[in-house]
């Protein structure tokens, strides 16, 4: 669990930067925002979030779930929001989503969205969303990566270490993140800076190789020892390698389904101000997971569900790997290697 500063003296410290993140949402007087916590929601974050919107003029509450066994028992990970409180955010202009597990990637998520909604995701410690507050400049080279990815047909992965993967993109759509929900039906989470693309899933064809030093999310880890993963027909049918390997497989077995061997997401981080090694240092506050996601001229590709996205593959797992030393082309054209963005364009 991510630290608890339940005193008065901590929220006091919290709201000044809660409130220049929801100025940043553009959140403004006259507007709905709920605050959507469960029972194990830090609860300095809900009352903090409550007090910065109603200083911008906004109406605002807070609402509580148990998170046992409505959420803890699913074995996803997901926020699962009680009907009521589902009619309630698709009634809000924007939604702070405190949960433990967040609804992205549920169908109660797209359903809020679809009305309008607003929604962003605050999980990470004070002092890492002071650091990555959102910020124009961030913005700005996420909406350019959207533009760059409009035209692409083909995606490669390379690597020294034996990454060759290759995939179609098609016709579907680039999205980005730069913590700022600010537009109607947007999504964001707070901390991340990262632009990506689905595929068209049954494309995706050979060897996609995660190296020492490289994360695997869920289990928010560094691997130890080369991880290879071989596409064949979009599908991840075999995996090779030690214990993340393992670790890998048997979560795919016991808890995935055919929609989580394929490709979901793929593309590159952008936040400048992100560090690789948050992760290792703040584990044990459950800190840095969207930090490494997002670090500048990584490539972050992921396999399971991506409907979010514009994709077409329902699952009950979505898996992040994010990788230090890969190189991404877009029809050819380097856009990323080894973390220097060789595209200035989107640099």
């Amino acid at each position: 669990m991510i630290r608890l500063p339940i005193t008065q003296e901590s929220a006091a410290d919290v709201i000044p930067i809660f409130r220049e993140g929801l100025k940043q949402s553009k959140v403004v007087a006259g507007e709905k925002v709920v605050i959507y916590a469960d029972s194990f929601t830090n609860p300095v974050y809900s009352a903090a979030f409550m007090a910065a919107a109603r200083d911008l003029g906004a109406s605002a509450f807070v609402m509580t779930q148990p998170l046992i066994n409505a959420d803890a028992s699913n074995s996803l990970g997901r926020a699962n929001p009680q009907p009521l409180m589902i009619e309630v955010m698709k009634m809000a202009d924007f939604v702070v989503d405190v949960s433990t597990g967040g609804m992205l990637y549920s169908s109660d998520h797209e359903a809020i969205l679809a009305t309008g909604t607003r929604i962003l995701r605050v999980r990470e410690p004070e002092d890492i969303l002071l650091r990555l507050m959102p910020s124009e400049l961030v913005r700005d080279r996420a909406n350019r990566g959207v533009e760059r990815y409009k035209s692409a047909r083909t995606i490669r992965l390379t690597s020294a270490d034996g990454t060759d993967l290759v995939m179609s993109k098609g016709d579907r759509p680039a999205s980005n993140q730069y913590g700022m929900a600010d537009a109607i039906g947007r999504w964001d989470h707070w901390g991340t800076g990262l632009v990506c693309t689905t595929v068209e899933e049954e494309t995706v064809e050979g060897v996609l190789v995660l190296s020492p030093g490289d994360i695997l999310f869920p289990f928010e880890r560094y691997v130890t020892e080369p991880l290879k993963i071989h596409f064949e027909k979009g599908l991840a049918h075999r995996l090779e390698g030690g214990r993340e390997a393992v670790m890998l497989r048997t979560m795919l077995d016991d808890r995935g389904d055919a929609g989580a061997r394929r490709l979901s997401h793929v593309g590159w981080g952008i936040e400048h101000r992100a560090t690789w090694d948050t992760l290792s240092i703040r584990g044990w506050d459950n800190a840095g997971g969207v930090e490494s996601r997002s670090c500048y001229g990584n490539v972050l590709m992921a396999i399971g569900e991506n409907r979010d996205l514009g994709g077409k593959n329902p699952s009950r797992l979505h898996i992040d790997m994010a990788f230090r030393s890969t190189r991404l082309e877009i029809d050819g054209q380097p856009i990323v290697d080894c973390c220097k963005f060789l595209d200035k364009s989107v640099a």
